[in-house]
């Protein structure tokens, strides 16, 4: 019924085929609900492209069918996460689940200006509306799969809260929420939210000490056109970074004591209070100063996230093994993967906080944090697989692309991560993260030979 209400809002570009996900008979469908509603009054004009009709969404990819399933699952967690999260704020408007996905950074940059008359130059996805339609959009070309969840983390975000605030978040909370949902790690089928990487608790640890952090009452009140000027002259990373902190701040700080005040001041948003005189109501205090105080105290004892930052590295590992098999390369330890992938200066794009970052092969990615959860410190562990028994086809596919080995976590609190590894039609390899109670059993060291009897 959503999608239904949204199609009337929007004007979609339906296409020549439609698939419904988890459905037994995909096209079965295909000929009734929003798509037949409107395919007399709206021409194709972006070709090919593939309707999808997931859980929640619905979806227009010119991907293949395995990355659009993987992209839509990914969707779907996390819309049910932000439903979850937020179920006591009632809907305001219409929701619009209408996702566009593209292979190509030239198409989608170029569909967007043409028929949204959007310009999306510079951005890896976006959330917009327009007199011509809204949408989430996004596109996959040259990015790691890591880099794309956290658009669509953060995007989605700000998809849904549109149906519940309108526009009323104040852009700090708006942004500081997009970025609290993508820093999440989403594993075995489940959101973990609450994530802190390395690199943006470094940061703002420095930016308190340099004495560059944006005071308090300046950021609650930032309006939205101070936050885009910022944006557009390269100088925005810090209101991300600290709209993200402070969230942090308020959901865990002090064992949750600030979470019944902070769903407290997303209620009285969501009925109409401005954004800082709901601050001063829900947490009884206008001494914002002291406030801030508190929070840069917490910001600088914070420490990164063990579970959060081993998921990142090893999506970084496993996207090297994805290229290292792709051109027939074996790998046999971490430390002859890391020297193999620095021969080729592997890197990866990660987006934080309002800037994107490179990932590089180098130690400190084979390095898992001890967090307060870990009694001992978590290492990285490789299983390499023994061969197997095979017809001519299979040795051939194997020599073309290795299996890659698994990757375990040892030692990781709540749970372990390991590598699973899916080999496509294609003969190339898929990956996700598992997470288990317990890791699978470290290989055995191979025996040595006797010596010889003198």
């Amino acid at each position: 019924m959503l999608i239904e209400s949204a199609s009337t809002l929007i004007r979609v570009a339906i296409a020549a085929t439609c698939v419904m996900l988890g459905d037994s008979d995909p096209l079965a469908n295909c000929a009734t609900g929003a798509a037949s509603t409107h395919a007399s009054t709206n021409a194709v004009t972006w070709t090919p492209g593939t309707e999808v009709r997931s859980k929640h969404y619905r979806i227009l990819s010119d991907l293949g069918v395995d990355d659009t399933r993987i992209y839509s699952t990914h969707l779907d967690l996390i819309y049910e996460e932000y439903a979850r999260r937020l179920s006591s704020l009632a809907q305001r408007a219409p929701e619009v689940p209408f996702v566009l996905m593209f292979a190509k950074e030239q198409d989608y940059i170029a569909e967007l200006r043409k028929r949204y008359g959007v310009n999306a130059i510079g951005s890896g996805g976006m959330f917009f509306i327009t007199s011509e339609g809204a949408a989430l959009a996004f596109f996959t070309e040259s990015l790691p799969r890591s880099r794309v969840f956290h658009v669509l983390q953060h995007e989605g975000f700000h998809q849904y809260a549109y149906s519940r605030f309108v526009g009323a978040l104040s852009p700090w909370l708006n942004e500081g929420l997009a970025e609290y949902f993508g820093e999440a790690v989403v594993i075995d089928g489940r959101v973990i939210v609450g994530q802190a990487s390395p690199g943006p608790v470094e940061r703002i640890k420095k930016a308190i000490d340099a004495n560059t952090t944006i005071d308090f009452l300046r950021l609650l009140t930032m309006t939205s056109e101070a936050w885009n000027d910022n944006v557009r002259t390269g100088d925005a990373s810090i209101q991300y970074m600290q709209s993200w902190s402070m969230v942090q701040f308020l959901s865990w700080a002090e064992n949750g004591r600030y979470r019944g005040a902070f769903e407290g001041y997303l209620q009285l948003i969501h009925s109409g209070v401005p954004s800082e005189r709901a601050f001063v109501q829900a947490f009884q205090t206008n001494d914002l100063k002291s406030f801030e105080n508190t929070w840069k105290q917490w910001a600088l004892k914070t420490t990164p996230s063990s579970l959060g930052t081993a998921a990142l590295r090893l999506t970084f590992l496993a996207e090297g093994l994805v290229a290292l098999s792709r051109d027939g390369v074996k790998v046999e330890s971490l430390d002859d993967l890391l020297a193999k992938l620095r021969d080729r200066n592997f890197s990866t794009e990660v987006s934080v906080h309002g800037r994107t970052e490179k990932m590089e092969a180098n130690e400190t990615i084979l390095v898992i944090p001890k967090d307060e959860l870990a009694d001992a410190q978590p290492v990285f562990d490789m299983i390499v697989p023994k061969p197997a028994r095979s017809t001519a086809n299979d040795k051939k596919r194997e020599a073309d692309h290795p299996t890659p080995p698994t990757i375990t976590t040892r030692g990781l609190e709540p749970r372990e991560l390991v590598l699973k590894w899916t080999r496509r039609k294609s003969g190339e390899f898929d990956y996700e993260i598992l997470s288990p109670k317990k890791a699978p059993p470290a290989a055995k060291e191979p025996k040595k030979p006797a010596k010889d009897k003198a």
